[in-house]
């Protein structure tokens, strides 16, 4: 992208380190922090809930079920997942992400063939210009 856009690499790397490695880890931190701490959890949801039922006319009688079912999602995210028998072959899931993160290893694998093809096609014309330029100064003589 930098030479895309002729930013130079370094302006480019620098902005790119302190976007990914500092804010973008700090955000994730936060989010994390958040999600796995239930006192905070709690607060938030009474903040949204206090919020929402003083802003939006009639969402106090939509309350309960949301709160029962937001409950519900939480629970089921933070039970303990069932143990699958050592003896139970899993099924292949043919779903959208299996096959989506197939193409990707497909694009990953192509990209990587074509590196390795390009930089052996420069290595092979490097030795035969080399041969060449022997050739040349041999028969010159």
């Amino acid at each position: 992208m930098c030479g895309q856009f002729e930013i130079p690499f370094w302006k480019f790397f620098l902005a790119t380190v302190v976007g990914k490695a500092i804010i973008k880890t700090h955000i994730q931190t936060v989010f994390i922090i958040s999600v796995c701490n239930n006192q905070l959890l709690d607060w938030i949801e009474n903040e949204l809930i206090w919020v929402l039922s003083s802003l939006i006319p009639g969402f106090d009688s939509y309350l309960p079920t949301l709160t029962e079912k937001l409950h519900a999602v939480k629970e089921k995210y933070l039970a303990a997942p069932h143990p699958v028998p050592s003896n139970v072959k899993e099924k292949w899931d043919f779903s959208f992400a299996s096959i989506w993160n197939t193409i990707v290893w497909l694009m990953l694998m192509n990209f990587f063939v074509k590196i390795v093809n390009a930089t052996a096609q420069d290595h092979l014309k490097k030795q035969q210009d080399k041969q060449l330029a022997k050739k040349v100064s041999a028969s010159g003589h």
